[in-house]
């Protein structure tokens, strides 16, 4: 991956021509649509700056805040623009960084630019070209963050109501299991530690629209979301209006409806998974220490509900870096084990493969997570495994 990056003397001071709305005698439209509980002040914000009218519209956004809590008498909050060219459409891609480089001059913001070959990475990781894409691109936003961030810097990602909406569906329409339900979340954490978070998710693509030209700013337009060989696209562009032609125009919020009612059940499991995992892992500050393994009481894990168990199981596997693939059929392998060892069977020193090498096994009377032999420098720890007592 290639990087350059700009600075600027004036972090963030919006000049007088380029204020929101045109506005040059010091006004300001303000920041209405973002949801600011989720930026402190004085936090720096990495903003993933695309060019297009969503990541454009949260630049402003995140631009009248700082500014406005500065004029209030606080530390406002400084951006750092970062741009990742995945080098998938050409001259088009090309475009997109020549303008968010020139939006980042004209408003005096920082900018860090990579630039990634997302075909090469796909093949020689087994991603498609899209997951693969975006890994290296919230890695680099990570990256940006431990340079330019300063002291508890975050990343602003600029998806919005119409994205969560088609995000559901499509999980639906992949079978996707309760959790899915609940789409994107507003905070999540990155590989590094760092807040993820998504301050326009309650903010539909007409208002950002109509936000924007009240700033009297431009954007891109990515020509490849009008393409409907990606599901997404084809979500977008056919399986809604089609489903808001034979249902109603409220399919979209009822969508919404479901995912907070799904988010709102996570929350009840997660913070039984959370007990548990402070019952049996220790928190750890420890900067970087790679754990290769972790284990629960396997008595404690076949005890538990499915419900929970299935919860259990994801969150250690998180906890050593596996976040995602693992499907129905690896946890249903593990129950199995586990069933095997609680009706006495031959169990100990069988393991279960998960996905990227990850194993689920049972040793003595504990179930045992363990991580292949290298881990990404840049996970983070949270809990070590908590000494204890053989009883």
């Amino acid at each position: 991956m290639t990087r350059r990056s700009r600075d600027d003397n004036e972090i963030n001071a919006l000049p007088a021509h380029s204020r929101p709305g045109g506005a040059t005698d010091g006004g300001s439209i303000g920041h209405g649509l973002i949801d600011i509980g989720l930026i402190k002040d004085g936090q720096t914000v990495v903003l993933g700056l695309s060019g297009g009218p969503d990541s454009v519209c949260l630049l402003y956004e995140l631009l009248a805040l700082g500014e406005e809590r500065r004029q209030g008498g606080g530390a406002g909050n400084p951006v750092v623009c970062a741009h990742m060219n995945h080098g998938l459409r050409g001259a088009e891609s090309d475009a997109d960084e020549a303008f968010v480089v020139s939006l980042c001059e004209k408003l005096g913001t920082p900018l860090e630019a990579g630039r990634i070959d997302a075909e090469a990475l796909a093949r020689g990781s087994g991603l498609t070209v899209e997951e693969a894409g975006r890994e290296a691109r919230y890695a680099f936003f990570d990256e940006v963050c431990e340079k330019r961030g300063g002291g508890y810097p975050l990343i602003a990602v600029a998806h919005n109501e119409d994205d969560q909406a088609e995000t559901i569906l499509m999980r639906i329409l992949r079978g996707t299991g309760t959790d899915g339900l609940a789409g994107m979340a507003e905070r999540r954490r990155s590989a590094a530690g760092f807040d993820i978070v998504r301050p326009l998710l309650g903010v539909s693509r007409s208002e950002i629209d109509s936000r924007l030209l009240e700033y009297g700013a431009e954007a891109r337009t990515d020509g490849s979301n009008l393409k409907t060989e990606h599901f997404r696209n084809r979500v977008r562009l056919e399986i809604l209006p089609y489903l808001e032609g034979a249902a109603g125009a409220g399919v979209r919020q009822s969508l919404l409806r479901l995912a907070g009612n799904a988010a709102e059940d996570r929350g009840y499991f997660d913070a039984i998974v959370e007990g548990a995992l402070d019952e049996y892992l220790d928190e750890t500050d420890e900067p970087s220490p790679f754990v290769p393994q972790l284990s629960l009481p396997a008595e404690m894990l076949a005890g538990v509900h499915p419900a929970i168990r299935r919860r259990l199981i994801r969150a250690v596997f998180a906890e050593l870096g596996l976040k995602r693939d693992i499907a129905a059929v690896h946890l249903a392998a593990a129950e199995r084990l586990l069933q095997t060892w609680q009706e006495g069977g031959e169990a100990s020193g069988k393991r279960v493969e998960f996905p990227y090498d990850y194993t689920f096994g049972i040793k003595g009377g504990d179930a045992v997570f363990r991580a292949p032999g290298a881990a990404d420098p840049r996970w983070k720890p949270r809990r070590a495994l908590k000494k204890r007592a053989k009883e």
